[in-house]
């Protein structure tokens, strides 16, 4: 099957199309950073154009099209062809926001990609976030009462809405980690430990968030190829950030050097992904915490040969 993947040179959509090209389909990479790409002797290194779509690097076997998810225009090439959109392409960050440009690109850009799919009959898989829930109590149900207290969230919440009523897939993702991650908290965690550099602690560190390998991720997106509705996905075990540092710490021997940060007003106190609902589509989390770091810190070069 032909399909069309935006976002598709970040953290998780790099592991999704490594998993869908592995699979047997056609991947169509839509992204506006453009990868590093290399010769070889299907695909020299030429002018990247939107006409002419090149093979990235990472995945020689996924063709990739720089370009714009607002643009109607960039879409309508993108997705020529293409029997279902996993639309990962969006600005993920609750501090120092552009409000006017993540509005654009989290919102604007999702409905230009969910007006072009649905005119092509095409499957939409749509990622959101666990950012949706704001402080709700957990553990989180997918039934809850959504309040966003990042404009992140908001974002994303406004683009679900756009689906009501339609046979896409939602995914509410939780803290996913794993290879290829520059900026989330165990990655960054894993890093600084490693070379001895100050790990920054925001707030009491109490604070506890449901940790999801990135693999498991991507088998909960591809189950949105049948299935409709929205789901969580998570582990529904919470860890706090000191326990994940003191994981960290016993699976690496390094000690680590933290600098306290201030309580951001953007974070919730706790975050607990109530999975029963993806669970019965058969779907469950194969990585635990401790395998998932051991794998990240494989990825950063440790071998682990001390232990």
């Amino acid at each position: 099957m032909k399909v069309l993947v935006t976002g598709g040179s970040g953290f998780i959509g790099t592991h999704l199309v490594n998993k869908l090209v592995e699979n047997g389909n056609e991947v169509i990479v839509m992204d506006n950073a453009q990868p590093k790409l290399e010769e070889s002797k299907d695909s020299p290194k030429t002018f990247l154009s939107l006409q002419k779509p090149l093979v990235s690097a990472r995945n020689p076997k996924a063709k990739f099209i720089a370009g714009d998810i607002r643009s109607e225009e960039d879409v309508r090439i993108a997705m020529q062809g293409c029997k279902a959109v996993f639309h990962l392409a969006a600005i993920a960050q609750a501090r120092n926001v552009d409000e006017d440009l993540m509005y654009k690109v989290n919102y604007l850009g999702s409905k230009t990609i969910f007006d072009a799919a649905e005119k092509r009959g095409a499957k939409i898989v749509f990622t959101s976030t666990a950012a949706v829930y704001g402080n709700a109590p957990p553990p989180l149900k997918e039934t809850a009462n959504c309040k966003p207290i990042s404009y992140y969230g908001t974002t994303k919440l406004k683009a679900e809405q756009l689906l009501k009523g339609t046979d896409a897939f939602v995914t509410r993702l939780f803290n996913v980690y794993g290879p290829f991650n520059n900026t989330g908290v165990i990655n960054v965690f894993c890093r600084k430990m490693m070379n001895y550099e100050e790990m920054p602690l925001i707030g009491t560190g109490r604070q506890t968030r449901d940790f999801v390998y990135v693999d498991d991720v991507v088998d909960a997106l591809l189950l949105g190829m049948e299935h409709t509705g929205i789901y969580n996905v998570g582990t529904g075990k919470e860890t706090s950030v000191l326990q994940l540092i003191e994981t960290i710490e016993k699976t690496t021997r390094y000690k680590p050097n933290i600098k306290r940060m201030p309580p951001s007003s953007f974070d919730p106190e706790r975050s607990i992904a109530d999975i029963t609902k993806i669970s019965r589509l058969g779907w469950k989390p194969n990585v635990s915490l401790e395998k998932g770091i051991r794998l990240v810190l494989e990825s950063l070069g440790e071998k682990f040969e001390h232990i």
